[in-house]
């Protein structure tokens, strides 16, 4: 089995390295089977038909209205038509009009810092593609904390083990019945119906009036769609941005070749995904009987997808453990690949980059805090719970 990330990725990725030499394909002891080459995934990836996204595939016994509308577990053909849907709100212009007030609340999160040492995530990673996202979607600025419990116990929560029925069927009921996500779930469910009643200029207004070919989405669906975006968009880019100030600690050398030159900051980003992605790995289920580089897999199997593995396949890129701001090309799979491409990627971009061009305006020298021992959580997640910073 996989080793613990609590303490970071170092082993994590030593063993994704001995299994795509070793064992690309592999057949855990409860069943599921790990993918890591780079080519394998893409052929996992590219072809829904075969891999499913919807776990209902493998558990029938998962209530539809848990996840219907989440574009991340939505099959064909019913995703082109969801993705069309969110389309219409989810607009370029919409995202390109976001970056003014990106930067407005990031400088005025750093203003806020106290002097000296400070929490990274606390103080800036957690509340600024929070403040962010609420904005998008129409949320109310004083609700924004309620969503720094709901995150702790979402990243918190055990996932259950996909390939036991009583487990998945448990952690639905769980989802359904209370818990953070019913009572998240409770919160979008309120404001999608204030939305439908009164438009606002905002991501639910628009969600709960798209039409595609006379179909709009029920408020169950817009709720899901919502929390898909509110998780996977913030609490990824949390992820990243600490992701980020660790790895320019550990590299000065590159944080003082980007001061110097800020045109370098987006292919930074883009080797940051590559080399430490917010999501290791995702779950994909068979339809039907099966191969992967020669390996049987059964219909109804849990397969296991490995994205930070595909992310340093030697074959694909050189050196992959290095931290190479000017490495070309850089395709790196941090925002999924296919039908399943990230939809707020763009979003998460700007995010990052106005974040790391504020921080260089704002600080000479930002640091690790000496001694700090930085704990990871243990979840779908890779992100960092604490990040001790002095800064000056």
């Amino acid at each position: 089995m996989p080793p613990s990330v609590q303490n970071g990725s170092a082993e994590l990725l030593g063993w994704l390295k001995r299994m795509r030499e070793d064992q690309p394909v592999f057949r855990d002891p409860i069943g599921i089977y790990h993918v890591f080459r780079h080519e394998d995934i893409q052929q996992v990836t590219l072809n829904p038909e075969t891999f499913s996204s919807n776990s209902a595939t493998v558990m029938p016994g998962v209530p539809a209205e848990l996840t219907s509308g989440m574009l991340s577990v939505t099959d064909p053909p019913a995703h082109a038509s969801l993705r069309k849907i969110a389309g219409q709100a989810f607009t370029p212009k919409r995202i390109k009009d976001l970056e003014p007030r990106v930067v407005e609340i990031s400088e005025q999160l750093l203003a806020d810092v106290p002097a000296g040492e400070f929490d990274f995530v606390d103080h800036f990673a957690h509340p600024q593609p929070a403040l962010v996202i609420a904005e998008l979607l129409g949320i109310p600025r004083e609700d924004v904390a309620k969503f720094r419990d709901w995150d702790e116990k979402l990243l918190a929560t055990q996932v259950p083990d996909r390939n036991n029925e009583a487990e998945m069927a448990a952690a639905a009921e769980v989802a359904m019945g209370g818990g953070p996500f019913a009572e998240l779930k409770a919160y979008v469910l309120e404001l999608c119906a204030k939305r439908r009643a009164q438009a606002e200029d905002d991501f639910i207004s628009a969600l709960v009036h798209a039409e595609v070919d006379g179909e709009r989405l029920a408020d169950n669906e817009v709720a899901n769609l919502c929390i898909q975006l509110l998780l996977a968009g913030h609490v990824s880019t949390t992820a990243v941005l600490g992701h980020l100030i660790l790895m320019l600690d550990k590299h000065p050398e590159v944080a003082a070749e980007l001061r110097a030159n800020r045109e370098l900051i987006p292919a930074a980003i883009e080797e940051l995904l590559r080399h430490q992605p917010p999501a290791p790995k995702f779950a994909r289920f068979t339809t039907v009987d099966t191969e992967v580089a020669g390996t049987a897999i059964p219909a109804k199997s849990v397969v296991m997808v490995w994205v930070m593995s595909a992310n340093h396949d030697e074959q694909v890129f050189t050196e992959p453990e290095r931290f190479d701001i000017h490495r070309n090309p850089n395709k790196h799979m941090a925002f999924g690949h296919g039908i399943h491409f990230c939809f707020g990627s763009a979003l998460a971009r700007i995010e990052i980059r106005v974040a790391l061009e504020l921080l260089f305006d704002k600080f000479a020298d930002v640091r690790v805090a000496p001694g700090a021992e930085i704990e990871y959580y243990e979840s779908e997640m890779f992100a960092a719970k604490r990040i001790p910073l002095v800064a000056n």
